[in-house]
């Protein structure tokens, strides 16, 4: 039976997909939207026989981070169509639709819901049918790429059916326009669906500029309604796919002498696995002599293998030869296109998540390899706890400070402590001085209750935060080491005011910002918690229509009530989620 309660603290707060599996079957395959949280509720099922025998059977998780919680509904049907997990009959249903446009001299443009046809270019899937719908309509309208299954060309020329005359086809049936003039509009309808607007939305600016100058308003107003719905499909659509591309994209991380290596499996046009590995570093290129060892017995049924990575000449040579050997074709080795980014970015992020893992395996058998790093670059004889001290204020409202506790590098949460800031007025904001107050209030109940003191002080901020804890720490004549972590740069500010600039890959500094950023979460949380009931009860409140998160956007935007009151109706229509009757609304209800 698996142990849910060791594993999550290992568990990332993101995105993703996870797997429970007994030994190398998959039982189960979920999605969340965050997988700590998702997989923490199993420690609480105890009405479902279902789930229970589920979590009797397995030994082992499997999770893969993805960008959001749509790329993680998609990588969960296609792993629950790959490996036909007993436990997800519930999920299996009719696939995603698709836009197609055919490889044809005369391309057409289609919806369909089978992506395995290599004549055709997929884009997609897309969650939403009506979406779908309406963007092949989109398409067709600005582009006017037929729909028919005519042969075409042919020596005939065919008479032009409604699609021509309601202005959705160029006519290419009747020759009414040049096979080139045919393919640049194909291509630009290409571009509108890889989610490349840029070029389409310049075009539709001109088109609109051109049918006001010729008081052509109601052709204006359907460009307009055109470019906004353009203008949603960049963020709105699925990942461009050419169905004819299998790849491998190869993500990596390192820290120290190890490098985490994530592929993420590609075929058919969507995410069908991952494999993580852990390689350490040697004499060899590690990356290089990686990619030659695992392709030497790796399946190769694939076209391209994409990694950001330079590449020396001699390896090159070396992967030709090995590829020609194996399989006797070509397969590409190349950086990510600008349209493969998305997918190339969940690798490394998988990457990522992998070395953590790898780390917390390491910690679990003593301290965190990143602890005798900074021993050894600080001077510290003694390292054994850490605490860091982080301010939150919403624009001066809500000052609120944490202190957080490491033990050998490991979280200790039953030590992590919260405070209001008492010292400073509202509104006002002076994050020297609540540092002070933070510090001095945590240190005097150290020493009141005889409690042990930190060996390091971590101070998220700058130079300036820095020398207001050494203040404190001198007022109690103590023997603490203090420094900074500054964001911008990542550089380690120490007590002397020397800045210390670290690899990215090493461990002590992973460490640190693994600190820093747990500081962080648990200051913010804490002033969110207090924030809340302000907004729900403030003058806002009384703005029929107006929810809590428009509330937020507002002061998030604005930095006060009383900015919000001062501004008028186009200021207010610039938040997001507020359109012209609600700020109106808004505007008078401030003037009333």
């Amino acid at each position: 039976m698996i142990n849910l309660k060791e594993i999550i603290n290992e568990i990332p707060q993101k995105p993703g997909v996870y797997l429970f599996k007994k030994d190398d079957n998959v039982l189960y395959v979920g999605k969340a939207y965050n997988l700590k949280n998702r997989l923490s509720s199993y420690l609480n099922e105890k009405n479902n026989p279902k789930v229970l025998e589920m979590l009797q059977k397995a030994n082992n998780l499997d999770y893969i981070v993805t960008d959001n919680e749509k790329s993680a509904l998609l990588l969960e049907l296609s792993l629950i169509k790959k490996y036909d997990p007993p436990y997800n009959i519930r999920l299996k249903g009719q696939p995603y639709p698709y836009i197609a446009i055919t490889k044809e001299q005369v391309p057409r443009i289609e919806i369909t819901r089978n992506n395995s046809d290599q004549n055709k270019i997929y884009f997609g899937p897309f969650l939403n049918p009506s979406f779908v719908r309406n963007l092949l309509s989109i398409t067709r309208e600005i582009f006017k790429i037929r729909n028919c299954h005519l042969k075409l060309p042919s020596n005939k020329i065919h008479k032009v059916c409604i699609e021509y005359h309601i202005g959705r086809c160029l006519g290419p049936c009747a020759k009414l326009v040049s096979l080139d003039n045919y393919q640049k509009s194909v291509n630009m309808a290409i571009e509108l669906l890889k989610g490349n607007t840029y070029s389409v939305e310049k075009y539709l600016r001109e088109e609109i500029d051109k049918a006001v100058s010729e008081l052509k308003f109601e052709k204006a107003i359907k460009l307009r309604d055109a470019l906004r719905s353009v203008l949603e499909i960049g963020s709105s659509s699925g990942v461009w796919i050419d169905g004819s591309e299998d790849r491998d994209f190869i993500g990596y991380s390192k820290a120290n002498d190890y490098y985490s290596i994530s592929k993420i499996i590609w075929r058919n046009g969507r995410i069908v696995g991952k494999e993580d590995y852990i390689i350490t570093d040697s004499i060899n290129e590690p990356i290089e002599e990686f990619l030659l060892r695992h392709y030497e017995s790796a399946f190769l049924n694939i076209r391209a293998i994409v990694i950001d990575w330079d590449f020396s000449e001699d390896f090159i040579n070396d992967f030709k030869n090995l590829i020609k050997f194996r399989i006797d074709k070509e397969i590409e080795i190349r950086k990510p296109k600008i349209d493969e980014m998305k997918i190339y970015k969940i690798a490394i992020e998988n990457a990522e998540e992998n070395l953590k893992k790898f780390i917390n395996d390491i910690s679990k058998k003593g301290e965190h390899p990143g602890i005798e790093e900074l021993k050894k670059i600080l001077r510290l004889e003694k390292l054994e706890r850490i605490e860091a001290i982080d301010i939150s204020h919403y624009y001066g409202e809500g000052k609120v400070g944490s202190v957080v506790v490491f033990i050998n590098g490991k979280p200790n949460k039953k030590e992590y402590r919260r405070y209001k800031i008492k010292t400073i007025e509202d509104s006002k904001i002076d994050d020297y001085k609540a540092i002070e107050e933070v510090l001095r209030r945590r240190i005097r109940r150290l020493i009141d209750e005889n409690k042990e003191l930190p060996d390091l002080i971590l101070i998220d901020g700058g130079i300036g935060q820095l020398k207001r804890a050494i203040k404190v720490i001198r007022e109690f004549k103590l023997n603490i080491k203090a420094i900074g972590l500054a964001k911008r740069n990542e550089e380690i500010i120490l007590d002397n005011g020397k800045i210390l600039s670290l690899p990215i890959y090493s461990f002590s500094l992973r460490l640190l910002q693994y600190i820093r950023n747990e500081a962080h979460r648990f200051a913010l949380i804490y002033q969110r918690t207090l924030r809340e009931p302000k907004i729900k009860s403030s003058i806002l409140d009384t703005i029929p229509g107006l929810s809590n998160k428009k509330k937020l956007e507002l002061l998030r935007y604005f930095g006060s009530i009383e900015k919000i009151r001062k501004a008028d109706i186009e200021e207010l229509k610039k938040v997001p989620g507020i359109g012209e009757k609600l700020a109106r609304r808004i505007y008078l209800h401030f003037r009333s």
